[in-house]
């Protein structure tokens, strides 16, 4: 029984370690962002959103959760939730930083 149990909790904190993450600060301030600046932290942006979207559903990562811990499953889904949200609000306001610098 004792084996299960760490088993479960390794298995867990293995799968925890898969889920992705999104800072959207960037080292400095937006407005001190160059134009070629701001075209990479869209990237890196659109990079999270996507990577988040292949673990949403259906994804190896819920498949291991509900194999190892289903409550994982719900965690999972809600932290690629957030990182969506967090990516899509920076894409939306690096959009309006590359308007208003006047890139192209």
């Amino acid at each position: 029984m004792k084996k299960i149990v760490l088993l479960t909790i390794t298995a867990a904190l293995a799968l925890s370690a898969c889920a992705p993450s999104y800072n959207p600060n960037a080292q400095k301030p937006d407005s001190e962002l160059s134009c070629t600046e701001v075209k990479s932290e869209l990237t890196r942006a659109q990079s999270a959103r996507v990577e988040a979207g292949k673990n949403r559903g259906l994804s190896g990562q819920n498949v291991a959760w509900a194999i190892f811990f289903l409550p994982g499953v719900l965690a999972n889904e809600y932290t690629n939730d957030q990182v969506q949200k967090a990516a899509d609000e920076r894409i939306a306001k690096l959009n309006q930083l590359y308007v208003a610098k006047g890139c192209s």
